[in-house]
């Protein structure tokens, strides 16, 4: 039996490395709060390989073949991984090899959060080759469509997993790996969407209430300022609590949520109160301050008003381009 080697196989020519991925096994959670998912993800890689033609299946030893040397790069911890080499001939005759890989494992992800509760998130598997640029091209394999499973989803409570999944192809960034040694990436992009239904009953709905709840402090008589005081300082701590409990559920980022723009804007409906309440304290004429407390009270609903429909006017072009995220 004659043992074929066929490790030197990469230099001096580029190799063209083609692959299939599917995940038709499992996406388990998503993790928001550490930005990472877990997958049961099966990825194929197939290549052309001159130096075994003549050769069998029985000739060839598997330890001694040129290696793609595949990396997920992405990957926090590896649960299981198992690879599979298959040698068949193509249409032509042409000797070829496909490797199958078995990865579970848990994957890290930037999450874009600006339009939480109502993001789009793309979920990559990125993998990557140690054989440089100059020896080695990925590129998808076109004669069969990548694969999802969403029926053994398990996030689906929280999220929606789209049917549809796509791959991009590139290269490492010249500021990680020097201009000299840059390295073959190809992404496999599994897209989901946030079911937001929860976040809106349980903190906008809620949020909107306290809000509501606040400018009853306007009923009260113009002169009774710690009453006033009472109700709106209350309220705004029942918003800051509600502040704080959202704070838990997010990773620490740089910019603020439509979430926590809403939040936000509520305490400052609140502090306008406050400051309304305080200023109409030292109008000493009842007329004059009933008056105030008219005017006030309106103009400020309307802005209040006009603010909502605009969030959800907002929310609706949202909605209806899931993929345009922002990091303001």
């Amino acid at each position: 039996m004659q043992r074929v080697k066929t490790n030197d196989s990469v230099e001096g020519k580029k190799s063209r490395l083609t692959l299939n991925s599917q995940t038709g096994k499992q996406v388990g959670q998503i993790d928001t709060l550490k930005e990472e998912f877990t997958c049961d993800a099966v990825v194929e890689a197939f290549w052309e390989e001159p130096q075994l033609n003549g050769a069998t299946a029985e000739d060839i030893h598997w330890d001694d073949q040129w290696d793609p040397r595949i990396v997920f790069f992405n990957a926090v911890s590896i649960d299981r991984l198992e690879k599979q080499r298959v040698f068949f001939k193509g249409s032509s005759g042409q000797p070829w090899v496909r490797l199958t890989m078995h990865i579970k494992g848990t994957f890290k992800v930037a999450m874009q959060l600006f339009n939480f509760p109502f993001d789009h998130q793309e979920l990559k598997i990125e993998l990557m080759s140690d054989w440089s640029d100059k020896h080695m091209i990925l590129c998808p394999y076109l004669d069969e469509k990548d694969a999802i499973s969403t029926s053994t989803f398990t996030g689906g409570d929280e999220w929606y997993l789209h049917a549809h999944m796509m791959t991009c192809q590139g290269k490492t960034e010249t500021e990680i790996t020097g201009p000299d040694t840059i390295f073959p990436t190809y992404d496999v992009i599994i897209n989901v969407t946030r079911r937001w239904t929860y976040y809106f009953w349980n903190i906008f709905v809620i949020m909107f209430l306290i809000l509501l709840l606040t400018f009853s402090s306007f009923a009260l008589d113009t002169g009774a300022l710690e009453s006033r005081l009472d109700v709106t300082l209350t309220l705004l701590l029942t918003s800051v609590a509600f502040k704080l409990v959202l704070a838990q559920r997010l990773p620490t980022i740089s910019y603020l949520t439509l979430l926590d723009i809403y939040i936000l804007a509520v305490l400052t409906v609140q502090g306008l109160i406050v400051i309304l309440h305080t200023t109409m304290s030292v109008i000493t004429n009842k007329n004059v301050a009933s008056l105030f407390n008219i005017v006030s009270s309106v103009v400020l609903g309307v802005m209040v008003v006009l603010c909502h429909v605009a969030l959800i006017i907002y929310i609706a072009t949202v909605k209806r381009h899931p993929g345009e995220q922002s990091t303001a």
